[in-house]
Formats: C-alpha cells, structure tokens, sequence
C-alpha cells in the first residue's frame, strides 16, 4: 500500500488507495505476473493514472487492469520489453 500511497502523492483518499491496493494485489500474485521490482512500480503507476483518468468503478477497473497486466507485465515478456521497463521503472527498486 505504501507505493500506491507514494505514487498517488497524496491525491487520492484513503478509500481510494485501499480500493487499488485490492486491486494492485489482486493482479500481482497472479502466477504470470512478472514480479520484479518495476513491473510492480510500472504496474501501480499505469493503475493510479486510470482511476485518475476516471475509471473508478472497482470491478471495471480490475478487468481492465486484470487484462492489461496480463498484456504488458508477462514473465515471458520480451528482453526489449522487460529493458524497457526497466529503464522507465527499475530506479524506484522499491522493496515489497
């Protein structure tokens, strides 16, 4: 919860944050979720910017996050997709 609280930068409320924490964890554990470091980071900043962008229903939002992950955060991701993450997100190295 404490990256989502991080990243939203105190513009979300407490409500909200539980609301995608659910939702962060939800797609995290699942088994082909790339569980590094700036997946997570690259996963909960994109997860912030579509409740922001006002996709708050909570179930819509865990389909479409659900399916997006799935889409971009694979453990079988390419090399150039996995160097791309890292570039953008590895330098949070934020510990679960």
């Amino acid at each position: 919860m404490e990256r989502l609280k991080r990243l939203a930068q105190d513009k979300l409320s407490q409500r909200e944050i539980e609301i995608l924490n659910r939702i962060f964890d939800a797609v995290t554990t699942q088994s082909w979720f790339d569980d590094t470091d700036y997946s997570r980071e690259g996963f909960a900043v994109g997860l912030i910017g579509l409740f922001q962008y006002g996709i708050v229903n909570p179930n819509q939002l865990e389909r479409i996050a659900m399916f997006w992950a799935w889409s971009d955060f694979p453990q079988n991701m390419s090399g150039t997709q996995r160097a791309k993450l890292q570039s953008l997100y590895g330098h949070h190295e934020v510990r679960r």
